[in-house]
């Protein structure tokens, strides 16, 4: 029970703070120009990547869960669509680029809209 119980405190110290990290430090990784920009902006930047890293983490131990029942099954185990989705949540979260593809995504489907409504260039 201890070690399960110590390896949940692990892991969520080790998301915590890779996210409080990517949430401090987005903005210089990434390179985005943060000169005169006001102080709601940079908050806005670190509770958005602050919260990606956060929904990545929180994809991996699903997947990872997933993965060690699998492996203390004695019953075969296939992957699922959903697997394949946890995989590429947490891949993107845990490297920092949630937010970006999530608003790219948004960005791309406004696009797609205007187009269809003829109001696109």
């Amino acid at each position: 029970m201890f070690s399960t119980t110590c390896s949940y405190l692990v892991f969520g110290a080790i998301a915590v703070a890779f996210s409080v990290f990517y949430g401090t430090k987005a903005i210089d990784i990434f390179g985005e120009p943060s000169d005169k920009k006001p102080w709601a902006w940079r908050v806005h930047q670190f509770w958005l990547n602050f919260v990606g890293s956060i929904a990545g983490w929180s994809a991996m131990w699903f997947l990872l869960r997933r993965v060690f029942a699998a492996i203390e099954s004695s019953s075969p185990s296939s992957i699922t669509w959903s697997d394949i989705a946890l995989f590429f949540a947490a891949f993107i979260g845990v490297t920092g680029f949630l937010p970006f593809s999530v608003v790219s995504l948004i960005y791309g489907l406004r696009e797609i809209a205007s187009k269809i409504a003829g109001l696109g260039k």
